[in-house]
């Protein structure tokens, strides 16, 4: 009845790119690849203190107990909701936005934009062209790259270019969700917190009058909206 711990997608991703020598996710035990960092909190929490020790640990989720004994668990997902259930008028999307936004082309390669999210730490990245958003590619689109780590699978023949370990090369536009949904900076971020419920998407491209990018929204973001509360 007690955790032990947690994995996510990212550090899924993390391992498998960083694993020396390279092994197929299948020869991977979860105990291995899983956090065992758990930040606990009592059901009566509130959930600004939730989302407070979410933006503080930079996680996304917390561990619900109930008399020392695992209760459920809280995820940023479920703090989105409320945000948009009870929080429209606070905010605009503008407000809470980020602004450096990292965008790709859709001829970057993937071992690229996979290291990009590591070492920045991010979930996502907008793939643009010409300013607009053609598509988004998130850290669950980047898991099947694990099978190019260690495998014998080619697409290119460009091996000149590809880092130790990795046996092929995709590019974004492999990949990538095409025509993200997106947002104006000008909408209210319950708007937003209601748009990714609504479709299980945890980022938007945002878009000014014309359509370009002027930055992305993310759980996150309505997460620290949600612990700024007043």
């Amino acid at each position: 009845g007690k955790a032990i711990g947690i994995i996510t997608e990212k550090d899924i991703a993390r391992y498998v790119y960083s694993e020396k020598p390279a092994r197929r996710p299948s020869e991977i035990k979860l105990e291995q690849a899983m956090s065992r960092n758990l930040i606990t909190v009592i059901k009566q929490t509130d959930l600004q203190s939730c989302s407070k020790l979410m933006i503080d640990a930079g996680i996304s989720s917390l561990v619900v107990t109930d008399n020392d004994m695992l209760y459920g668990i809280l995820t940023k997902t479920d703090i989105v909701d409320a945000y948009a259930r009870f929080c429209a008028g606070r905010n605009l999307v503008s407000n809470y936005m980020t602004s450096d936004v990292v965008f790709v082309v859709p001829d970057e390669p993937i071992h690229i934009i996979l290291q990009a999210m590591l070492e920045r730490n991010i979930s996502r990245v907008v793939v643009a062209k010409d300013g607009m958003p053609v598509g988004m590619i998130t850290s669950r689109d980047m898991l099947p790259v694990c099978s190019l780590v260690g495998g014998g699978f080619e697409k290119y023949s460009k091996k000149s270019f590809v880092p130790p370990g990795i046996k092929a090369i995709f590019l974004a536009h492999d990949i990538m969700k095409y025509d993200p949904i997106t947002i104006r900076m000008d909408f209210d971020l319950a708007d937003a917190a209601r748009v990714m419920t609504k479709n299980g998407i945890s980022g938007l491209p945002v878009v000014d009058e014309s359509g370009k990018l002027q930055g992305i929204i993310t759980k996150t973001d309505i997460v620290r909206a949600v612990s700024e509360i007043k």
